[in-house]
């Protein structure tokens, strides 16, 4: 094969695979453009289904507000009927409006005189009897009348003495075509409304012939199945149609809107032969090219070869012409160099190829160990996308229900009930928040080695029926049976009594969130030779085979999209499994499928020689009761308080908290104003922030405590911090703190402390 023909196939090589990508991301193009046109078109469904609602509540208003007449309360029905009349003149779409009993007889018609006899209505008596009962207006379906034809009716209770024993009722009969009319829709597009029962109410096509029939198949069908929907449908005239419904909220009926396929699929078809057209004009033009410049290369190869052919006979290669080419120029000058070398090269070449079969294999090997290393790298990159996504969501969820309430409430609306909902909900999605940063802050310390554990000797069964006892407001919720089953000599265990609630917490929180109402979670505690086993099974929604291996992963979970069912970062079952084998133990997980259940089982080492930690030294999670009460001898009478911190917001916080209490409070929002204040008037307790800008809470400790103990540097100094860790706490005690309080402060905790310090301060009349 000629070297323009390999050219030639080379090109082909190229420009096939480009063609049938091309053709692929046509078929792409025509999907997606199709997609989005549905998306849009059930969007402009829903915005009308939603325009129809607010016609409907107009209708059912303002009979809701006749209702309440006066002439009909007290009984007069002909003042009643000539008010009626006026309503019913200043509002164009009712035909008439009717007042009649339970059963359907009416008491009059503003079609007829006030009196004249009338016939008994048309409207379903099951509806009447149910508008009556529940006290709520409806909407009819569509009612054949003998007189008015085919109408609609708003109905609305009248209630007396309690009672509703009236009905009023609106009837229209051409308000709905003009409703459809008045919407601006896509060209071509035929609009109808259906009534509760799929019978056409009015249609933009055709309405004389289809008013009161049944709507196509599979339009019928698809409205009763589903609220809203896009699909390809038949209408009534034989003609395919994009069809799109949605269903009102207010009465049932479903509005529906479909354009010609022909319509819809003409401007794809032009935007998909555009794109395939100059693809296959682009492959055209590559190939002319490769047909012309594999000319112009073939000739000084073909002239190359020759000599080549010479040189291997043993013959003198023939002289060349300087080729244009500057390569093929090149081997030509090199060939009488190279025919000497030869010889030399074979033998050395031989000694070579061992070695170039070593460095084949070691690239081959390095090439593996790179493979698997960037596709490791990109399963990280897309996991920590994804967290990030996930981070952004919840923090943002409960921080929007924060600020939302704080400027309602600040707003001043809403009465007493709103006020203390909007508290509710703003202290729990402040308690929320903190807790993901707590597991984010776990997390950091268990990445970079940093976590540190308080090991002392532990009464499990007290540390488990605390976890679960915290878990069970959550779980009864739900109406979730959470049911334990705890050997009381199960242990004891040498760990961390925070850290180890904190595995059973999270456990026990993770099952009851997955698990649907009405089901079980189990806890069992029990002892298994030198271990302790902890046990959580539930009947929730279980695990598919391939996400168990991956469920203590960090932030991976079996759902990461933006419609997942369950929020959170992922980060729970990663935390456990840290803490677990920081104590030695090991967890797992089983699952027999989706739907199975699921069970985490811990397992921790028994220390056997140790003594039991009693039980009033359980720690306690969030949502236990942790704050104390200020005792009667704990009162602040004239006690002065030194608040320091650059957040006038906190500053704030901490003197409405202790406004109460008797104390004499005065704040600084920096180092050098509190030691101003300090010498001014010398305060009773310190209460100071750590990170401040300039000098910090480590400083102004410092410079406290050089002072003589009767200037001051023996005063009670509590240290009020975002930094929670263990050397933190330690490091603040060194500097010359008392005591440590962690943010979020608790009111009741902060009381207590400030009280039990003022106790000790050492206080004397003499100074200023």
């Amino acid at each position: 094969m000629k070297l323009r023909s390999h050219l030639l196939i080379l090109v082909l090589g190229a420009v096939l695979p480009v063609l049938a990508f091309s053709a692929v991301m046509a078929v792409m193009f025509w999907r997606q453009q199709r997609d989005a046109f549905e998306k849009r078109y059930l969007e402009r469904v829903r915005a009308m289904s939603i325009a129809l609602d607010r016609e409907l509540q107009g209708h059912i208003r303002m009979l809701q507000v006749l209702s309440q007449s006066d002439y009909l309360a007290a009984g007069d029905m002909r003042g009643f009927y000539e008010q009626a009349r006026r309503v019913q003149a200043q509002q164009s779409d009712w035909s008439t409006v009717a007042l009649m009993d339970v059963t359907g007889v009416p008491v009059f018609n503003l079609r007829r005189p006030f009196g004249a006899p009338l016939p008994v209505s048309a409207l379903d008596a099951a509806l009447l009897a149910r508008v009556a009962t529940s006290g709520r207006p409806a909407v009819s379906p569509l009612v054949k009348g003998s007189v008015t034809g085919v109408y609609t009716a708003v109905i609305v209770p009248v209630t007396t003495r309690g009672a509703s024993r009236l009905l009023l009722v609106a009837i229209d009969s051409v308000t709905w075509f003009r409703f459809l009319s008045s919407i601006p829709v896509i060209s071509g597009a035929t609009m109808t409304l259906l009534d509760q029962n799929g019978i056409v109410i009015a249609r933009t096509l055709n309405p004389d012939r289809w008013v009161g029939q049944r709507a196509s198949p599979l339009l019928y069908a698809k409205s009763r199945e589903t609220p809203e929907a896009a699909y390809r449908n038949i209408g009534l005239e034989g003609q395919w149609f994009y069809t799109a419904h949605s269903r009102s909220a207010i009465s049932g009926w479903t509005v529906a809107t479909g354009v010609p396929v022909a319509d819809v699929e003409r401007e794809l078809r032009g935007s998909t032969i555009a794109m395939t057209t100059g693809a296959a004009l682009m492959a055209l033009l590559a190939v002319a090219l490769a047909l012309v410049f594999g000319r112009r290369i073939a000739r000084p190869v073909s002239a190359l070869a020759g000599a080549a052919a010479a040189l291997e006979r043993g013959e003198p290669p023939p002289p060349s012409t300087t080729s244009a080419i500057a390569e093929v120029a090149d081997v030509t000058h090199a060939f009488d160099a190279a025919a000497q070398r030869l010889r030399a090269r074979e033998t050395a070449l031989r000694a070579s190829e061992a070695e170039s079969a070593r460095l084949a294999a070691e690239r081959a090997r390095l090439l593996n160990n790179e493979r698997a290393a960037r596709e490791d790298a990109e399963m990280a990159n897309r996991l920590k996308d994804e967290f990030l996504a996930t981070l952004s969501h919840e923090l943002r969820t409960p921080l929007t229900a924060v600020l939302g309430w704080a400027r309602m409430l600040r707003s001043g609306h809403g009465d007493e009930k709103s006020l203390e909902r909007g508290l509710a909900s703003i202290e729990r999605n402040a308690t929320a928040q903190a807790r993901l940063v707590d597991d984010l802050l776990d997390v950091s310390r268990i990445v970079s080695g940093k976590m540190r554990l308080d090991i002392r000797v532990v009464d499990l069964p007290a540390v488990v029926e605390s976890a679960v006892e915290a878990v069970r407001p959550a779980a009864s919720a739900k109406q979730i049976r959470l049911q334990t089953s705890l050997d009381p000599l199960a242990g004891p265990v040498v760990g961390d009594p925070d850290r180890l609630q904190q595995i059973v917490w999270n456990l026990v929180s993770n099952s009851v969130k997955f698990t649907p109402r009405e089901g079980q979670v189990q806890v069992r505690l029990a002892r298994s030779d030198a271990h302790v086993d902890i046990v959580v099974s539930d009947s929730g929604q279980g695990m598919a085979p391939d996400v168990v291996p991956h469920v203590f992963e960090r932030f991976r979970q079996a759902d990461s999209s933006s419609t997942r069912a369950h929020g959170g970062l992922g980060l729970g079952l990663a935390l456990v499994k840290h803490l677990v084998e920081l104590h030695g133990g090991s967890v797992a997980a089983q699952s027999a499928g989706p739907g199975q259940g699921a069970t985490f089982a811990v397992r921790l080492p028994i220390r056997v020689d140790a003594k039991r930690t009693p039980a009033a030294d359980v720690p306690r999670r969030d949502g236990e009761a942790t704050a104390a009460t200020v005792s009667p001898n704990g009162s602040l009478e004239d006690v002065r308080l030194l608040f320091v911190d650059d957040e006038v917001d906190t500053l704030e916080l901490f003197t409405q908290i202790l406004a109460d209490t008797g104390a004499a409070i005065f704040t600084a929002t920096s180092v050098a104003e509190a030691m101003v204040q300090f010498e001014q008037r010398r305060p009773d307790v310190l209460i100071c922030d750590i990170e401040m800008p300039g000098e910090d809470g480590y400083s102004l400790v410092r410079r406290v405590r050089g002072l003589a103990a009767d200037d001051g540097g023996a005063v009670p100094a509590v240290a009020v911090t975002a930094y929670g860790r263990a050397e933190d706490r330690l490091r603040l005690l060194a500097a010359g703190y008392d005591r440590y309080i962690a943010k979020p402060v608790e009111p009741s905790e902060l009381v207590a402390v400030i009280v039990a310090l003022a106790k000790r301060s050492p206080r004397d009349g003499g100074h200023p």
